[in-house]
């Protein structure tokens, strides 16, 4: 059976407020901005909420400490400064999901720290000491073969390996940059590429199929995935 996930918690206009409600009931598992790069405690409250209402897994969605690019870009930052910032954002999802009774039980990080960390031990080891520190249960989601699921192994950490229905890969299986052309795939595009990952024809080892809700068309595209792979969705319903 296959999880559908996806980045929530981000929507900063009724707009996209729309979109990601339109999401929330097509999902397995949600990773939620924890303030770092977007969302606030009412966002935060309200993502908690859905998910416990939805029965859909909660995780957290940390990046670099940067609103002002949406986590973007790239930042040199101290590793302890870093690391607290990380923990800060963690425990904040975490502590808002306790009030409610629900565990937070993965952390994906963001944009830039993301791509990042699949090639940078050192930051990969920040990320799994953060999340260790809030919780040695909670797992790490990332890329098979990628520096943090390395670091999220060696200390210990469970991790959950993720593929992308919507984004272009290159061929040492890390993503096309949103920069480059071609990178963000179409709804009909998305759905195909849903169904080889689905079938093993990419090569690509996952444990759950992420798509994004900031990207147009999102929730077209969400909806073209599960009817192409409807027969081996976890979810029965939406």
């Amino acid at each position: 059976m296959i999880e559908l996930s996806c980045d929530l918690g981000e929507a900063a206009t009724p707009e996209q407020q729309a979109v990601e409600d339109a999401i929330w009931p097509m999902i397995d598992a949600a990773n939620v901005a924890c303030g770092g790069h977007a969302g606030d405690e009412s966002t935060m409250t309200g993502a908690v909420h859905l998910a416990d209402r939805l029965r859909v897994t909660l995780g957290a969605h940390p990046s670099y400490p940067d609103r002002e690019n949406f986590g973007r870009k790239s930042m040199k930052i101290e590793p302890d400064v870093l690391r607290a910032s990380l923990v800060h954002q963690i425990d904040a999802l975490r502590s808002i999901a306790r009030t409610r009774g629900l565990r937070l039980e993965r952390v994906k990080p963001h944009g830039a720290l993301y791509n990042d960390a699949f090639r940078d031990r050192k930051l990969g080891d920040v990320i799994a000491a953060a999340v260790r520190h809030v919780d040695p249960l909670l797992a790490v989601v990332g890329t098979e073969g990628s520096q943090m699921i390395e670091a999220a192994r060696a200390a210990g950490l469970p991790v959950i390996r993720e593929a992308f229905a919507d984004r272009a890969y290159r061929p040492d299986g890390s993503l096309v940059p949103r920069s480059e052309p071609d990178a963000l795939l179409s709804v009909d595009d998305a759905a195909a590429q849903a169904e080889r990952l689905a079938r093993k024809e990419m090569g690509i080892p996952f444990d759950t199929i992420c798509i994004h809700a900031d990207m147009e068309h999102s929730a077209e595209r969400l909806r073209a995935i599960r009817y192409r792979l409807a027969p081996l969705l976890r979810m029965t319903s939406e």
